[in-house]
């Protein structure tokens, strides 16, 4: 197997994401010391377009298409992404090739400087509270119906910058992991795991994508891969390929992974969280169950699950069983009062996001 001496490594130009990408290179560093790594840097859609909300600019993989193509394009042979950014299904010929230990999935409250001490409950009428996600808006409603919130767009310096330069927004909701790796845990206000609040699919995951062909680099990948996370993400990026709406509606999860059980919860809110259905279901990662196994049929002599590569990390029965896990709680869902939710909530983004269109090219 020809494993290469340079590496070259794709990565955005945010300070956090790389660090991720950092993280990334230590840790293959230690495990292949004779391997040298270079890091490419570049911009995405995502970080170009920065004064409409994420579900309104209408892509998927705005934070992941130009890394791609310079990975088709054997510009680059390894790209760094957040899990939660990655589409569940990626272009022919790429594969996710390890997905590193998982951070904390939950999300937080940080709070302008003038609020700091409080929680969002003790924040006044009307507040604005930062934050273009779907999700985070519905669940937070859905507890703190007396705010309101805004959009607020651009990498967590930039936000944070935001947030402390003017008097707009009270607070702001973000990753954990996020202000984690970036060292700022003092800014923590509340943690939003203490509410009963899930999280996106894969977030506070780290992968690293690959074409799907080049195993000497698939080789390398594999010795960091954590076998929880993989499986973890596996099972939630099946349950959101499943329920076939991306990020047009406020869905949420919980992942579990014992020695050989995976327990996976979900929750369908309505855009303004006044409905919500959860459901979770567990099931066994061990082989000699996978003849009972429920949700989409899966060829466990795929190369991929949910396009993560297949490696030493877990066998191709558990990779399967987490896929199929993913798709069952998908099927529950769609048999439930969710469907509603999530065809009104997807109609109603895509009507944003046609908005959103007309508005600029009025303005071209």
């Amino acid at each position: 197997m020809d494993i290469k001496k340079t590496i070259r490594v794709g990565s955005r130009k945010s300070q956090l994401a790389m660090i991720q990408t950092d993280t990334i290179i230590d840790a293959l560093s230690a495990a292949h010391p004779e391997v040298k790594f270079e890091v490419v840097s570049m911009d995405t859609i995502g970080d170009k377009i920065q004064d409409v909300a994420l579900p309104q600019i209408g892509l998927s993989g705005v934070f992941t298409k130009e890394l791609e193509a310079a990975l088709l394009l054997n510009h680059v042979d390894i790209v760094v992404h957040s899990m939660k950014d990655c589409p569940a299904l990626l272009p022919d010929g790429l594969a996710i090739g390890t997905v590193f230990k998982r951070d904390s999935p939950y999300d937080v409250v940080v709070m302008n400087v003038k609020n700091i001490g409080k929680t969002l409950a003790d924040l006044p009428e009307g507040s604005v509270v930062g934050t273009s996600s779907l999700r985070r808006i519905a669940q937070v409603s859905r507890i703190h119906p007396h705010l309101n919130f805004e959009s607020i767009r651009g990498n967590l310096n930039m936000r944070l910058q935001k947030l402390d330069d003017c008097d707009k927004y009270a607070a702001l909701i973000l990753a954990e992991a996020g202000l984690s790796r970036m060292g700022w845990e003092n800014r923590l206000s509340e943690r939003l795991a203490d509410s009963g609040c899930l999280y996106a699919v894969c977030q506070g995951a780290i992968g690293v994508e690959c074409r799907a062909d080049d195993k000497g680099t698939l080789a390398v990948l594999d010795s960091i891969t954590d076998r929880n996370t993989m499986l973890q993400c596996i099972a939630e990026r099946s349950f959101i390929k499943s329920l076939g709406v991306g990020y047009k509606a406020p869905v949420c999860v919980h992942c579990e992974i014992s020695r050989d059980e995976i327990h996976l919860s979900g929750a369908v809110y309505s855009l303004d969280g006044h409905e919500t259905q959860i459901l979770d279901t567990r099931a066994s990662l061990h082989p000699d169950a996978q003849r009972n196994g429920k949700g989409e049929q899966v060829s466990i002599q795929s190369p991929s699950f949910m396009s993560i590569a297949v490696g030493s990390a877990a066998s191709r029965e558990e990779m399967a069983a987490a896929q199929r896990t993913g798709s069952h709680l998908a099927e529950e869902f769609l048999k439930s009062s969710a469907k509603e939710m999530l065809i009104t909530a997807k109609v109603s983004t895509e009507n944003s996001i046609l908005q959103e269109r007309s508005r600029r090219e009025l303005q071209a």
